[in-house]
């Protein structure tokens, strides 16, 4: 995930015409200022699609979580769990599917839907982001 948003970061922030940065130098502004109020407010689109669909491809690929959560049953309480092994959507789809019980196969299939409505939603957000940054 974090290299998807540092690398759609980095595009934002080419995309900035440097004359408009030079612009705000020759009047004035500090390079702080410069960035802040220029730089990151132009950048602000490609950044947040970026962010946005890295979520939706972090959720959306099931097998790297499975193995990265350690098959984990188990939520993360506070602070501490960080570091821990936690369970995921994908892993609770995982081990409803392989239960013997048709309860918990129709929980994995619930599970399913919500992970899928999920990412379409998060991918909607994107175009409408990027709909909204050509405006």
């Amino acid at each position: 995930m974090l290299p998807t948003v540092i690398k759609t970061t980095d595009e934002g922030l080419k995309l900035v015409s440097d004359d408009l940065r030079r612009g705000a130098l020759g009047i004035g502004a500090s390079k702080f200022v410069t960035v802040v109020r220029i730089t990151l407010p132009t950048a602000f689109t490609p950044i947040a699609t970026g962010v946005v669909l890295s979520i939706a491809r972090a959720a959306g690929e099931t097998a790297p979580l499975i193995f990265t959560a350690l098959f984990s049953p188990f939520w993360s309480e506070g602070i501490d769990g960080i570091f821990n092994p936690i369970a995921t959507l994908s892993v609770l789809i995982y081990n409803f599917a392989i239960m013997p019980y048709e309860a918990q196969n129709e929980l994995a299939w619930a599970a399913s839907f919500v992970l899928v409505l999920f990412i379409l939603v998060m991918n909607l957000f994107a175009r409408w982001l990027g709909q909204f940054a050509n405006k």
